[in-house]
């Protein structure tokens, strides 16, 4: 029996490449279309969502629908070596420490 409350989720992944940033607008207004948010806040979404990519190594972004709008997050790791307050990998350096939820788009 499917999860009623399981979300789905529309991942991306960003070189640091800052010449790809323009990417994560394109998956934002899709999936706000698919949400049918409206435009208004939509500009402001994409920049705090380029404002997370890193220029070092590739980020992470995930975005779901919700009975209302649509939640980007984005993938934050632990830092090296140093033990996280409560995150799922426990703090080992380089994997998944949480997902940041930066902007939720309501209709």
């Amino acid at each position: 029996m499917p999860d009623v409350d399981a979300v789905e989720y529309t991942y991306l992944t960003l070189p640091p490449d800052e010449a790809l940033r323009s990417c994560i607008g394109l998956v934002v207004a899709g999936m706000a279309a698919r949400a049918r948010v409206g435009v208004g806040g939509l500009e402001e979404a994409v920049e705090l969502l380029e404002d997370r990519h890193s220029t070092e190594t590739p980020t992470r972004y995930r975005f779901s629908l919700t009975e209302d709008g649509l939640v980007a997050e984005v993938e934050e790791k632990s830092a090296a070596g140093v033990p996280s307050a409560g995150g799922a990998s426990g703090g080992k350096p380089g994997e998944v420490d949480a997902w940041r939820t930066v902007v939720e788009l309501v209709a």
